[in-house]
Parts: structure tokens; sequence; C-alpha cells
């Protein structure tokens, strides 16, 4: 099975370039523009892996990062925070998790798809 990924950013641009990229790596895309979203998203849909923003309109994305943590049904799911302006101090406690990891933006395209895959099984896909 391929893994779904949830993205998860107020910038349209940035989800399209990195929507197109994870697609031609075969895994499957969906989008979330705020916090909000991708936390009901998340919990509903349950993603492999959700790819997160963490300055957004609404909700943060680090306080919808760590409200996923604590539901037992979705505190197993990976998440990537990302952040052009945020650094990881802010991020201390929400990093001490299980499956959570931080990218500072802009990133390499192949640092993403290494991070993805180191996180899920099998390199990118669900048993």
């Amino acid at each position: 099975m391929i893994a779904e990924i949830l993205v998860a950013d107020d910038d349209a641009d940035l989800r399209l370039v990195v929507r197109e990229f994870l697609v031609s790596r075969h895994f499957i895309v969906r989008e979330a523009t705020d916090g909000a979203q991708a936390f009901a998203m998340a919990a509903e849909d349950k993603p492999h892996l959700i790819l997160m923003d963490i300055v957004m309109a609404g909700v943060y994305g680090s306080s919808a990062a760590q409200r996923l943590k604590d539901l037992d049904e979705t505190k197993h799911i990976p998440i990537i925070l990302m952040s052009g302006t945020a650094g990881e101090a802010a991020l201390r406690d929400i990093l001490q998790r299980p499956n959570v990891r931080f990218m500072k933006k802009p990133f390499e395209l192949d640092v993403l798809e290494k991070n993805i895959r180191e996180l899920l099984p099998k390199g990118g896909y669900t048993q």
C-alpha cells in the first residue's frame, strides 16, 4: 500500500511544489491550509505521515501537532514540522515526542524525501 501524506501549509505555492514532488515519488497527498484543518483531517483520515508548517493562520502547526500526539488514535503518526521563521529551540517539547522532526525552510526536496522515508515503515510503504 502506498503511504498517504498530509501536507499542511498556508503557502499554496509550497504545497504545490511539495505535492508534485511527492506524487512523482508515488505518495498519495492530501492538503490542508491551516492547523485546524490539518488537525481535523489527520484525526479523521489517519494519514501515514504529516508534513506541517508551524506558523499558519488559526491554529499553529505546533499546537495541532501537540494535540495529535496527545490522542491515542493519532499519536503514532510521524510529523515533520517546518518553518522559515521558528527555530528548533521554540519546539523543544514537541520535538521530544516520538516520530517528530523539524525542517528549516527552505529545504531541499531530496532531504525531505529522506526524512519521510526514514519515518515511514519500509521506506514509504505501509503493511
